[in-house]
């Protein structure tokens, strides 16, 4: 019980991306020792299940970390990041000179222009 203890309070002040770093790690180890015994002397291991709950545990812990860590800071560098690689050039000009103000358009509508359906 003490083990425990000590382990809970190593782990209570590390940050959370060496806590994810672990998680992984340990998610990893135990992937590898659960196919290499399914391979190997314990044909009835089950795999499915225990892998795939696990790593939606894991998915869930990447998730919050990465909402938890993100910044103005992060934001400006993504942005950036976005536009760096922004294969459709014209379209991001078009967004910084013309931007979208979700207002209804004024004016004749598309619908005024057809013809209306004879009734039978």
């Amino acid at each position: 019980m003490d083990r425990i203890k000590r382990i809970i309070s190593y782990y209570r002040y590390r940050s959370p991306v060496t806590l994810l770093w672990h998680h992984g790690l340990l998610f990893g180890v135990a992937a590898i020792v659960l196919i290499t015994a399914r391979a190997t002397f314990a044909p009835s291991v089950p795999l499915l299940w225990p892998l795939l709950i696990w790593y939606v545990i894991f998915s869930l812990h990447f998730l919050l970390v990465r909402s938890l860590t993100a910044n103005d800071q992060w934001a400006d560098e993504r942005a950036d990041k976005v536009r760096r690689h922004a294969y459709d050039f014209q379209h991001v000009k078009d967004i910084y000179i013309k931007p979208t103000t979700f207002e209804t358009p004024t004016g004749p509508s598309v619908d005024d222009d057809k013809p209306e359906k004879p009734v039978d």
